[in-house]
């Protein structure tokens, strides 16, 4: 193990050392961060920079301790490395700057005193400043999506023209652009222009990410100063990117040739492109690999520094994981049941492919998922206990990062992009896929998702039964809209009838009229007032068998257990039994929306309303006005009774089911969702799919 450590204080310092610590564990280095050293202090993104570099234990023998910034000791960097001096029989290797030998001999004697055994020394020389520079080339990574992509480095996003010339750039068909500024500059163009292009802040994701992510990169500022955008540099040329110098003074082409100067404003940029860049990609490329700064950013000074047990060239890091070569299905948000219904639908529609497709979802839905013949990995929810709210996103970070090594693609189901679900999804080894359901309710803040849609390479949108309903929240090729993903079910009437007997023997109950309720699970949205009169209502009618249908892990009350007429059935297999019933009453969720309506139940709606929830209202309205469903708010329960009254006494469940039965609904999506993810992780000639995805089971 190499455990590095800073001998400067502050956040810069331990970005400083994420980043280097990050790049050893790309060359397959097993470099580690002890966690006592971390302030708690720490910004979000860098603490995910950490997690996967943390380690609680001490140094043994044949580890070492790498220190950085040791030019820069102060009395209390030396309290703070004190306690490796226990460590035992460990190697320490200190980096600096060491302008004067006597500099040099000074730090050797003050480490030597405060960690019991003589440091060796790396000289950084002038340029480096803190920690060594050095470039990765990257390794196998998905093929790059059509157009070059252009990563602009620190443009002047506050001056009008330069502004103009940015959208005008990334308007380009051939061309695609991206932009990495400061937190405050992003914060500011989004909410000023929206989201024309990719923009990154600066900290949001590592240099060799960013790298990753582009074909051609332009720098507006000098990147002398800055270890993070150091690194980028070093690992665009280690790739053979070509680098554009757009700096004043072209400083940046006057440290080293692999930059080529370029106009020094984004004005000019786009005939110097035409004219003298993209037409001569390969050649700029080859410039690079060959450049005297490549040959400089190559890490082989630093490994033999490094001596026994370092590899003497980059290693290929080949990951293993419980999903290698498969896909990941990641439903979340609430409870998250519906997600992972939605998600079991289009992993069994992949058909017959190996390694089969997994899961990772949170203990609500394991149940479900494993009903459908999936493997799944818990996630940690989050918890009043954690000390602070992301804790538990941090530990499912590194979940993901240990089941997704070496998958071909992740897909997530959801709302709102967790960071650790965007932090994998941005890594060019895995494809990502986002299945974003619509409805957002008005006024709800999405910028979050919004602005990180950026990480993956397509977005799939299951489309609503309505035309009106269809809202398109962002646009481009990668967002392709399908069908409704709905399980779509068929029971002729002698199955109908066969489900109803085992029913009626089932609770020892005959029964002329099935009514059910589904109205979730209890956590979006309290709803026992209303299950509670609906078992008042039909413990009035003899002839009916009432059941209130809950998720297995719904939340129940006592009271829903003492009437003669209504039973509680705990199943996930919901859409049946409201298949054979004579009246539904649900929430207007997407899927018991969709399932209503495909299944040709007669549904009574009670939309459920919660901040981070879809606009159930709008949904069931739009059934209403085609006379294929009824609706009621929560508090209208005696218009509640009185439209069950309707359906069943009054011959409006059968004209419902009629109109249902002669409505045109678009075709459901399930099929075309689980081409475009077969397509993206396994190459458009893959096996084929179950021909029987769409067909009602």
């Amino acid at each position: 193990m190499l455990l590095c450590d800073t001998a400067r204080d502050g956040s810069t310092a331990f970005e400083d050392l994420a980043i280097f610590a990050g790049q050893l564990a790309a060359l397959g280095l097993p470099a580690r961060i002890a966690t006592r050293s971390v302030p708690e202090s720490l910004s979000l993104s860098l603490q995910f920079d950490l997690a996967p570099l943390l380690h609680d234990g001490a140094l043994g023998r044949g580890d070492a301790l790498l220190l950085l910034g040791v030019d820069h000791l102060t009395d209390e960097a030396l309290v703070r490395l004190r306690r490796f001096a226990a460590a035992g029989p460990v190697a320490a290797r200190a980096f600096g700057a060491f302008a004067r030998t006597q500099t040099a001999l000074g730090v050797r004697a003050r480490l030597s005193y405060v960690l019991g055994r003589e440091p060796e020394l790396f000289d950084l020389g002038p340029g480096e400043r803190f920690a060594p520079v050095f470039g990765i080339a990257p390794g196998a990574a998905l093929p790059p999506p059509g157009a070059p992509r252009l990563l602009v480095v620190g443009p002047n996003l506050n001056d009008p023209v330069e502004a103009a010339m940015l959208q005008a750039l990334a308007a380009r068909r051939g061309l695609r652009v991206a932009v990495v500024t400061d937190s405050r500059s992003k914060k500011e163009w989004t909410t000023d222009h929206g989201r024309p292009f990719p923009v990154f802040a600066y900290g949001e994701a590592p240099p060799r990410t960013l790298a990753e992510r582009c074909e051609l990169a332009i720098f507006f500022g000098r990147i002398q100063g800055s270890y993070r955008l150091q690194v980028l540099a070093a690992d665009l040329i280690a790739a053979g990117t070509p680098v554009l110098d757009g700096s004043a003074g072209h400083g940046n082409a006057a440290a080293s040739d692999a930059f080529v100067p370029a106009p020094q404003r984004l004005v000019g940029l786009d005939g110097f492109l035409d004219a003298e860049v993209l037409p001569n990609l390969a050649r700029i490329g080859e410039h690079v690999r060959t450049s005297r700064a490549a040959l400089a950013a190559r890490p082989d000074r630093l490994l033999a520094f490094l001596g026994e047990g370092a590899p003497a060239a980059p290693a290929t890091v080949r990951p293993r994981g419980p999903a290698r070569g498969s896909v990941v299905f990641v439903p979340t948000n609430g409870v998250g049941l519906g997600h992972a219904q939605r998600c079991t639908l289009i992993a069994r529609a992949l058909g017959p492919v190996h390694p089969r497709p997994v899961f990772a979802a949170f203990p609500s839905c394991t149940s479900l998922v494993k009903a459908q013949g999936f493997d799944v990995m818990p996630l940690i929810g989050r918890s009043r206990l954690h000390a602070r709210s992301h804790e538990h996103d941090l530990a499912n970070y590194l979940r993901l990062r240990a089941l997704s090594a070496g998958a071909r693609a992740l897909v997530f189901d959801g709302g709102y992009i967790f960071d650790s679900i965007y932090r994998i999804v941005l890594r060019r080894e895995i494809a990502g896929v986002w299945i974003r359901r619509g409805l957002w309710p008005a006024g709800q803040d999405n910028s979050i998702a919004l602005d990180r849609e950026k990480a993956f390479d397509r977005v799939i949108v299951p489309a609503e039964a309505f035309d009106e309903l269809n809202i398109a929240y962002s646009d481009g090729a990668h967002v392709t809209g399908v069908g409704p993903i709905v399980q779509s079910l068929r029971l002729d009437a002698a199955a109908r009838d066969t489900l109803r007997a085992r029913l009626a023997e089932r609770y020892d109950r005959p029964f002329a009229r099935l009514a059910v309720t589904l109205l979730g699970s209890g956590v979006a949205a309290a709803r026992g007032a209303q299950v509670q009169a609906l078992c008042g209502l039909f413990e009035r009618r003899s002839d009916t068998l009432h059941l209130v249908v809950l998720w297995p892990n719904a939340t129940l009350e006592p009271g829903w257990f003492g009437w003669r007429n209504s039973r509680v059935v705990r199943t996930g297999r919901a859409a049946v039994l409201a298949a054979a019933a004579d009246v539904a009453v649900t929430a207007a969720g997407y899927n018991s929306f969709h399932e209503a309506l495909y299944n040709r139940v007669p549904a009574i709606f009670l939309p459920q309303a919660a901040g981070f929830m879809d606009d159930q209202r709008a949904r069931a309205r739009a059934a209403c006005e085609r006379g294929l469903a009824a609706m009621a708010e929560a508090h209208e329960l005696m218009a509640l009774e009185r439209r069950v009254s309707l359906f069943l006494d009054e011959g409006e469940a059968e004209a419902v089911r009629a109109r249902l039965a002669a409505t045109d609904l678009p075709p459901p999506g399930t099929r075309r969702a689980a081409e475009i993810i077969t397509e993206i992780a396994h190459g458009p000639d893959a096996i084929g799919l179950d021909p029987a995805a769409d067909r009602p089971a």
